[in-house]
C-alpha cells in the first residue's frame, strides 16, 4: 500500500512542478456512504451464503495534466481510500443462520487514465454548452476484510480473521456535461475487468485463490466554478463489483474455495479541484 501511494503522490507532485500554468489540476475529494458485501457458493456441497451492509468513509486525491502539443489529450492519476465504520456479517447453509461476525472493510484504489476531452460546438447557443471525454485506465486495487467476535452456531469463538484481495484493472470510461454559466450537470460512466484477482485468507494459509471479475462505476452530481481556478463539485457515486468463484482447492484433506462475491458501493461524494 506505502509503495504505491508513495507512487502516486510523488507523480502529481512531480507533474505540478514542471508543468506550465492552466494545464493541471489537483482534485481533493471525500465521500460518504455504504458497502454492501454478499457472496455465495455451493462448491462444497451446501449452499453456503454471506450478506453484510456498513458505513464508509470516503477520501482521495487526483491530478490531471492536459499535454500541451496534444490538444485536448490529457493523463489522470486518480486514487481513493474507503474506511468502513464496522457491521454485522451474518452466514447461512440453506435458509439456516449458522454464523454471525463483525466485520470491518478497508479498501484503497489506484487509477491511471490517458483520455481526450472536447467540448460539440453548434449544437446549444453557447460553444462550450455541452463536453464530454473518454479515457482507458489501468491500475491496481485492494480490499481488506477485518472479521472478529465469531458466534457459530450460538457459541461465541474466540478468533480472529483478516482476508485481502487484491486486483489488477484494465478499463475505459466516458464522462459527459451541460454548462449554464458558472455551473453544470456532469455524468460519468466506467467499466474496468480484473484479469488477475489474488485473494489471501489468514484462517485458510495453505491457499492462495486466483479469480476474475470486474466493476461498473457511474455517477451524477452538479459541479459550480468558484474562481477561475477552483471548482466544487456535489454528486452521487454506485459501484458495483462483480467477483467470481475461484476454482475448488484441496491439500491433504481440507478443501476450500472463495465463493462468488458481489460488493456495491454508494455513496455522496464532494470534491474540490484546483487549477495551476
Amino acid at each position: 500500500m506505502s509503495t504505491v501511494l508513495f507512487i502516486s503522490i510523488t507523480l502529481i507532485i512531480f507533474i505540478a512542478d514542471t508543468v506550465n500554468a492552466g494545464n493541471f489540476g489537483i482534485g481533493v475529494h471525500s465521500g460518504f456512504g455504504v458497502i454492501k458485501y454478499r457472496e455465495e457458493s455451493s462448491a462444497l456441497g451446501s449452499k453456503f451464503k454471506a450478506d453484510s451492509s456498513q458505513n464508509v468513509v470516503i477520501s482521495g486525491i487526483s491530478g490531471q495534466y492536459s499535454f500541451q502539443n496534444l490538444k485536448n489529450f490529457y493523463a489522470n492519476i486518480t486514487t481513493d481510500w474507503i474506511y468502513g465504520l464496522n457491521g454485522p456479517e451474518r452466514w447461512k447453509d440453506g435458509s439456516k443462520h449458522i454464523q454471525t461476525t463483525d466485520m470491518e472493510v478497508f479498501g484503497q484504489f489506484y487509477d491511471f487514465r490517458l483520455g481526450y476531452k472536447n467540448n460539440l460546438t453548434g449544437i446549444t447557443r453557447s460553444e462550450n454548452d455541452i463536453y464530454y471525454s473518454l479515457y482507458l485506465s489501468g491500475g491496481w486495487d485492494s480490499l481488506l476484510f477485518k472479521r472478529n467476535k465469531f458466534i457459530w452456531r450460538g457459541t461465541s469463538i474466540a478468533e480472529r480473521n483478516t482476508e485481502r484481495i487484491a486486483f489488477w484493472r484494465t478499463g475505459m470510461g466516458a464522462g459527459t456535461g451541460y454548462k449554464m454559466g458558472k455551473w453544470a450537470l456532469d455524468g460519468r460512466l466506467a467499466y474496468a475487468y480484473y484479469p488477475d484477482i489474488r485473494i489471501d485468507n489468514s484462517s485458510l494459509p495453505q491457499f492462495t485463490f486466483y479469480t476474475w471479475g470486474n466493476v461498473w462505476d457511474i455517477g451524477f452530481g452538479i459541479t459550480r466554478e468558484i474562481t477561475n481556478s477552483i471548482n466544487f463539485y456535489f454528486g452521487g457515486s454506485y459501484s458495483l463489483f462483480e467477483i467470481r468463484e475461484s476454482r475448488l482447492l484441496q491439500k491433504d484433506s481440507v478443501q476450500a474455495v472463495y465463493p462468488g462475491s458481489r460488493i456495491e458501493l454508494i455513496a455522496g461524494m464532494l470534491n474540490l479541484t484546483f487549477v495551476f
